[in-house]
Order: structure tokens, then C-alpha cells, then sequence
């Protein structure tokens, strides 16, 4: 997982495939939802604080046999600052068969004279989609 706070840097290719032959690989084009807090840390005001980060990841970009994310996203607001989250995923984590998390983990832009570092998984790919239960 790779920390790029300018947000500026073009990751990978977006895709679909079917890596080994197997559908257990196949990949359609999808995103995440996450929401999460960075940690506790003091402002320029000594006033300690935490922002919550939640958004929508980009589209897959096959890294190896699996795939990566990129996340943009700004904080909520605390005391007229946030920050911006730019960050790539780790790869797929498989839950069951059809179902995978992405673990992300880093530090915010630099902002009011601090930073946060933040740690979360995604949600589950397509979680509207629940297996039928037989």
C-alpha cells in the first residue's frame, strides 16, 4: 500500500479478466463504500481531535493476480481545517467465494500543523448482492 497525499499519480490500468482459468478470480469492474476515524491528534490550538473519513473507492486495477484500489477523499471539517486521504489499497482479501475487502492503511495531508494516521478495510465488494440461503 502506497501513501501519495497530492493525489496526482495515475495507478495501474482499470480492468476485467479471468486470471487461472478460475472464476473464483474473475474481476468485473467495482468499487467499495468505506467509512472509518483517524486517530487522536493535536491541532495548532493544542486541542486534540479526530476527522471521519468515508467515500467510494475507484474502479479495480489489476496489480499481479489481483487488484488494488485508489482512494480521494477529504475529512470531515474540525475547527475550519481536514485533510485529504490519497491512497492505494491493499490487494483483495477474499471473504467467501465472490465476496473481498481491501485493508488500507496511512497519514492524511499534512494540515493546521498535524497529520492522522488511519487504518480500515473496505466494505464487502457489492454488498447489496447476498447469497441465497440454501
Amino acid at each position: 500500500m502506497s501513501n501519495n497525499n497530492n493525489c496526482d499519480i495515475a495507478y495501474g490500468r482499470h480492468y476485467r479478466g479471468n486470471q487461472l482459468g478460475d472464476n473464483y478470480y474473475r474481476y468485473r469492474d467495482h468499487n467499495h463504500e468505506f467509512l472509518s476515524s483517524t486517530n487522536y491528534e493535536e491541532d495548532e490550538n493544542c486541542e486534540e481531535h479526530n476527522h471521519r473519513i468515508a467515500g467510494t473507492t475507484g474502479p479495480a486495477i489489476r496489480v499481479g493476480l489481483s487488484h488494488v484500489h485508489r482512494i480521494e477523499e477529504v475529512t470531515d471539517t474540525f475547527n475550519d481545517h481536514n485533510h485529504r486521504v490519497c491512497i492505494t489499497t491493499g490487494p483483495a482479501i477474499y471473504i467467501s467465494r465472490n465476496k473481498h475487502i481491501h485493508i488500507v492503511q496511512g497519514q492524511t495531508s499534512f494540515n493546521d500543523g498535524h497529520d492522522h494516521d488511519y487504518f480500515f478495510t473496505t466494505l464487502i465488494d457489492d454488498p447489496s448482492n447476498v447469497p441465497d440461503r440454501n
